[in-house]
């Protein structure tokens, strides 16, 4: 705002109205003294004159200080209005400013049709350089990346920094979706360049999230958003690439939506999800015992994997809800078949919360089943990535009786070392060690296996068996037990009674 224009012109009046009236004032003095017009004038101009040019130098040195401090105020608001839609770091705009931009650009894009992308930018490896080299180095190199994104860019475009390492880029009426992937493309490969910081030099990398202003209609909240799914699948795909934004993409997310809330609605009810049991074969035929395994239908999506369920858990806080309902669901099984154990799933996550070994020691001993009847699967990663962090809880737990079953047995990296000095008592086949085309190989692969795990002292059972092929080459190898859809499908509790009992006839018949 230019508030010398404002201000000027009511100082100027001001000042000609009072000189106006101290004249008047002074000639109305004098004609009531009773003195001629001539004689009255020549007395009193001297004292007009004065006055006159006091009045203007008062007036003079007013103004002159008003106008100072209304160019000041307009420079401090010139300068709020910067601040408010700029970067204080890189200098760049901000949020505001982008999506200012971004909505100017749409409008143009709803009035004539001109295209618009929307770039969404996470700088990789950024917390390296600021644990390594200091917050302050982090700062430069977020200075030094802004730089470099603006030198890529037409006049037209807008850059903004919207967050710690992350930038977005406003690209105004692109020639196509060439055009976008260029400009990606170059991106990449400056930010790939080595950056210069104090005496070191840092290298990183970016991923970039893609997406085009739709024909049916695009805000610049479901651009932001759509952009920011992108970046997020371009992270995903290993970093350092970037990906254009797909309608799937849209419905991954909103599937994934759906399943966190369904999930804590139905945990929060008690409703679900629940588990279905699988029976483990022995080698002579009989049942020694039943993996739970988490099934769930959501009324809008159908059935869904455990292998969507437990991340997204593991994500939005769920587990120790959704652990919880399966130590129960187990502990039902437990009571029903008091002389077979029962093996559930555990994620890391769940071996990280406080006090994780003595509570699910409480739940299992309130529930009325003896520790030593559960079996607790895990995964070669529980050792790899949290080997440290989980080793007192498996401690805690084998004190308390539980036996530990090591899953998917050889797809990790460190199989031997796991079952070193960790307390496992049972391993599980991974099913990629049994191939009926290659029989030969598979008996041999799976005997050396047997062969370490019987000289460790450990059960060997043999999963994913689903044809009467694979049975016999786990059997011939020396397995002692057989789990798979061969033998079962996982089944709700109520169903196992009978699955038990036709087990149980069917092999007293084979003996016979």
């Amino acid at each position: 705002m230019d508030y010398s224009r404002r201000v000027g012109p009511p100082i100027v009046s001001a000042a000609v109205a009072t000189l106006v009236l101290t004249n008047f004032a002074m000639v109305m003095l004098a004609h009531r003294a009773g003195g001629p017009e001539g004689h009255l004038f020549a007395s009193i101009w001297p004292i007009a004159l004065t006055s006159t040019v006091a009045v203007i130098l008062v007036m003079s040195l007013l103004f002159r200080s008003i106008a100072q401090l209304v160019s000041e105020l307009e420079a401090r608001e010139a300068l709020a209005q910067h601040q408010a839609l700029h970067d204080g770091l890189t200098g760049l705009a901000n949020r505001a400013l982008l999506e200012d931009r971004l909505e100017q650009a749409l409008h143009r894009h709803r009035r004539s049709n001109e295209q618009v992308a929307l770039l969404m930018l996470d700088l990789d490896h950024f917390k390296q350089v600021n644990d390594t080299l200091g917050h302050p180095a982090g700062d430069e190199l977020v200075r030094q990346v802004g730089t470099r994104l603006q030198a890529l860019l037409r006049d037209t475009d807008t850059v903004a920094r919207i967050g710690g390492d992350e930038f977005a880029i406003v690209q105004a009426h692109p020639k196509g979706e060439a055009d976008v992937r260029r400009l990606c493309d170059r991106i990449i490969e400056t930010i790939r360049e080595p950056f210069q910081l104090g005496e070191r030099e840092a290298r990183i990398g970016v991923s970039i999230g893609a997406v085009f202003a739709s024909e049916t209609g695009s805000t610049t909240t479901e651009l932001l958003r759509q952009a920011d799914i992108t970046m997020y699948r371009a992270k995903a795909a290993g970093r350092d690439c970037y990906r254009l934004f797909t309608e799937a993409m849209d419905a991954d997310v909103k599937r994934r939506d759906q399943i966190e809330a369904g999930l804590r609605l139905e945990l929060e009810r008690g409703t679900g999800p629940h588990l279905h049991f699988q029976p483990v074969i022995g080698a002579r035929g009989e049942v020694v015992g039943v993996e739970g395994l988490m099934r769930w239908t959501q009324p809008a999506l159908g059935p869904v994997p455990p292998m969507e369920i437990i991340p997204i858990a593991e994500e939005c806080g769920l587990m120790e809800e959704l652990g919880t309902m399966v130590v129960r669901d187990a502990c039902a099984a437990a009571r029903r078949w008091p002389d077979i154990p029962v093996a559930i799933n555990l994620s890391p996550i769940q071996f990280r919360a406080p006090d994780f070994a003595a509570n699910l020691k409480a739940l299992v001993e309130g529930e009325g089943v003896a520790c030593g009847q559960i079996e607790l699967e895990i995964t070669e990663s529980l050792f790899i990535d949290h080997g440290t962090l989980c080793a007192p809880a498996i401690e805690q737990l084998r004190a308390a009786g539980f036996r530990f079953c090591l899953d998917d047995f050889g797809t990790g990296y460190s199989s031997l070392n796991c079952l070193r000095g960790n307390g496992i008592d049972k391993i599980k086949l991974d099913r990629s060690f049994i191939d009926a085309a290659a029989r030969d190989r598979s008996i041999a692969m799976v005997r050396a296996a047997v062969t370490l795990g019987h000289a460790m002292d450990l059960e060997v059972v043999a999963e994913g068996i689903s044809t009467e092929d694979e049975e016999q080459i786990a059997l011939e190898a020396g397995c002692d037990a057989l789990q798979g859809y061969h033998y079962a499908w996982p089944m709700p509790i109520d169903q196992l009674d009978a699955f038990f009992a036709k087990t149980e006839a069917a092999r007293i018949s084979d003996a016979a």
